[in-house]
């Protein structure tokens, strides 16, 4: 079933479209139901869930557990349900490893679906609320990737909400090269140029929201996000 992206919907990835029905009825939320794991992925800029639920077992050369990493990255606090009819040790421990918050079975319980929904967006609730950052004059919304200041609001990719998330607890203070990577990209090996090419969009966003926060290049050292209120605040 597609849905109006603008609206309050879950997604359901699951190649049987009796599911999407199935969770669609059972919770009362308007489910986007996708049957191939690469459009999903394809579509994560597009979308902003409040829930999605994940059938492990997809006929596909993709699976659930491949794609959640990446869903998990893009969405850190939506509540992710993993489906699975022949559920073991083994698979649901991967599926928790891998960024999932829970699971239902299949034959799916329409009580159960709801109750496990419901939940897990509560705690997520509780996860975001702390997840907001206030800065000199912008406020950052890591749940919702969004920057607030007094020229707007802007929305940002999750790399770039992470970067200005480290920066702004930091309180001023200098971040170095090697720890902004590793919030921001984990393991994965990152070159200087990409790190730059991230902060220089972060830069321009700022721009964009307020005239008076900056970051500042503290050179062979690291970055720094820095207030400067305006001339007649200061005074």
């Amino acid at each position: 079933m597609k849905g109006n992206p603008e609206d309050t919907y879950t997604i359901t990835l699951d190649d049987d479209v009796m599911v999407h029905q199935i969770i669609e009825k059972s919770t009362k939320i308007k489910t986007i139901g996708i049957q191939d794991p690469q459009e999903l992925l394809d579509r994560l800029e597009e979308l902003q869930p409040v829930g999605i639920f994940i059938d492990i077992q997809l006929g596909s050369t993709k699976t659930g557990l491949d794609v959640l990493p990446n869903v998990r990255s893009h969405w850190p606090f939506c509540p992710i349900l993993v489906i699975t009819g022949t559920p073991t040790e083994q698979s649901i421990s991967k599926a928790l490893n891998s960024g999932a918050d829970d699971f239902v079975r299949k034959p799916l319980i329409p009580d159960e679906v709801n109750a496990r929904l419901k939940l897990r967006m509560a705690d997520a609730a509780q996860k975001a609320a702390k997840e907001v950052v206030e800065f000199g004059d912008i406020v950052i919304d890591s749940a919702h990737r969004t920057v607030e200041g007094p020229s707007g609001k802007r929305f940002a990719s999750p790399i770039e909400i992470n970067l200005l998330a480290t920066l702004a607890n930091t309180e001023g203070s200098i971040v170095e090269k090697d720890a902004l990577k590793m919030r921001c990209w984990g393991q994965i090996k990152v070159t200087d140029n990409a790190l730059h090419r991230k902060l220089h969009a972060v830069r321009q966003l700022l721009r964009d929201v307020s005239t008076n926060v900056v970051i500042e290049t503290k050179y062979g050292v690291g970055f720094a996000l820095k207030y400067n209120p305006p001339l007649e605040a200061a005074s």
